[in-house]
């Protein structure tokens, strides 16, 4: 009984000793070399303007006008994602009566070569599915023909900051969609997209946090 006595008082003592030593330690504030915590992707939307020059069989190129809506996140200063989608449209052709457009709804990596606080130069390739609607001519008749193919487009664009959230972005793409041509086989097509859109970010870009951070 008396050595269990002098055990639960020395593992009382030890404890009140323990506490004591560690009170210091817990009165500090936080250590700012640990573990950093892990940055989720900063994302924005964009909307705005789209132009496309396409080239349908037995016409020349036909001069589209549309919207362009897209999301995009960026996982690191170099890297990111970017979801595309627009719709151009012409004006009913005289012969058929029909108005022509291509939808296209595409997915992809976009890489930022250079940079600074307020510009962004960005080179991204892009791959989705594409609708072409158009008037065929077959012998002085025009026949309505629609096709949805795999879709594909490399571009270029630029980014800059206007004010807050707020940024202007300007992409030149050519797109690779297919199309139903006079004989009435599938044929690739070649287009050059062209947009100019208002970006919402939903966080300021990260060079410039950092940027903040490091200021007195």
């Amino acid at each position: 009984m008396v050595i269990k006595l002098s055990a639960l008082r020395f593992s009382i003592r030890l404890s009140i000793v323990s506490l004591l030593c560690a009170s210091p330690l817990l009165g500090q504030p936080e250590f700012r070399g640990a573990i950093p915590a892990v940055k989720s992707p900063e994302c924005d939307v964009a909307v705005g303007y789209s132009y496309g020059a396409v080239n349908f069989s037995g016409k020349p190129t036909v001069n589209m006008n549309g919207v362009d809506l897209s999301g995009s996140c960026d996982y690191t200063r170099r890297w990111g994602a970017t979801l595309d989608s627009s719709y151009v449209r012409a004006g009913r052709d005289p012969g058929s009566g029909h108005a022509s457009y291509v939808l296209s709804f595409l997915a992809g990596p976009v890489f930022v070569p250079a940079q600074n606080e307020n510009t962004r130069l960005l080179v991204r390739a892009l791959a989705g599915v594409g609708l072409v609607d158009g008037s065929v001519p077959v012998n002085q008749l025009f026949y309505r023909g629609w096709l949805t193919r795999f879709t594909w487009a490399v571009g270029t664009g630029i980014e800059h900051n206007v004010s807050g959230p707020f940024a202007v972005r300007f992409n030149v793409d050519y797109l690779r969609t297919r199309f139903v041509s006079s004989a009435l086989t599938v044929q690739p097509q070649n287009n050059i997209r062209v947009s100019g859109s208002l970006v919402f970010r939903f966080a300021a870009r990260r060079e410039k946090r950092h940027m903040a951070a490091r200021r007195p």
